[in-house]
């Protein structure tokens, strides 16, 4: 029932975590030498999820208007505890630097292991192999770092 689909063919390069108590991927001993796609999914603790909550407008804001994020899309796969994110990067340099760089993303990392904020979490990375489909009515380039179509 979509207007469009859009697949990104992806290879395993680190993962840690769990999501419904299993670990789904197989890192690869691949090096991440060209686009980053960053996968993260966590069950948020009930009891926490006014404070995860109260942190999405400024990360949401500053993923927006970082110029290296090539695509992003968060899925809710159970609206307000169940949470994906899905983020394409030119390389793993510019990835961390907006996961670690001191603002609202760096700020959630922080409470998050120190409020305990998720029952479970997962956290993988991957090698970008090629995509087919569309987004947006466009095929983005994500297999090339110097693609800087914003989704």
């Amino acid at each position: 029932m979509a207007d469009e689909r859009m697949t990104v063919f992806l290879t395993p390069a680190s993962a840690r975590g769990r999501w419904d108590g299993k670990a789904p991927f197989t890192p690869q001993d691949i090096t991440l030498d060209g686009p980053v796609a960053a996968l993260t999914r966590a069950t948020v603790k009930l009891r926490s999820a006014g404070r995860f909550w109260k942190q999405e407008p400024a990360i949401s804001r500053a993923i927006g208007q970082d110029p290296n994020v090539l695509f992003k899309i968060g899925i809710g796969e159970l609206p307000l505890v169940r949470q994906a994110t899905f983020s394409v990067w030119p390389d793993a340099a510019s990835m961390a630097a907006f996961a670690r760089a001191d603002g609202p993303h760096a700020s959630a990392i922080r409470e998050v292991r120190e409020g305990k904020l998720f029952k479970e979490d997962l956290y993988a990375r991957f090698r970008v192999d090629a995509v087919e489909g569309s987004w947006g009515g466009v095929t983005p380039d994500l297999t090339h770092p110097t693609s800087h179509t914003k989704r």
